[in-house]
């Protein structure tokens, strides 16, 4: 009997064993759906990442060659102003050159008006200095 009450929780053991083992495997089949989730989440990351640094890559040639375009559009607007300023300069240059000399004439005008003046004021003094000298004497006296 002591063998058969050995058997008997031998075999109580052995049920719970396979019971405990049983929810085991359960347990690992359902850490193995996780883990396959987990690693399609992952592969599905990955492919993310390379497909944004695809289009990062994409978005940053663009940039650059937006770049280009605007240095190249930056150096064409400078090379317009300064053939502007250039003309601009020239064309002050001749208007200088001009007011100089009407400045010039104007000057030597007025050089002349002056001594039209002196010439007019002197001859008037002369004409009265000898008017002076025609009066009549003073006879009331």
């Amino acid at each position: 009997m002591a063998d058969r009450d050995i058997l008997a929780r031998m075999d109580e053991h052995l049920e719970r064993g396979n019971a405990h083992m049983e929810r085991g495997n359960k347990h690992m089949e359902r850490g193995n759906e996780l883990m396959d989730a987990v690693r399609d989440e992952m592969r599905l990351t990955r492919q993310f990442m390379a497909d944004q640094a695809g289009v990062a890559a994409g978005q940053l040639s663009v940039m650059v060659g937006q770049l280009s375009d605007t240095r190249a559009f930056a150096n064409q607007q400078m090379a317009r102003i300064d053939r502007m300023l250039r003309d601009n300069a020239r064309i002050m240059d001749g208007k200088v050159d001009e007011l100089r000399r009407l400045n010039d004439e104007l000057e030597r005008q007025g050089d002349e008006r002056r001594e039209e003046s002196r010439a007019g004021r002197e001859a008037l003094f002369a004409v009265i200095d000898r008017m002076d000298r025609f009066d009549p004497p003073d006879t009331r006296g």
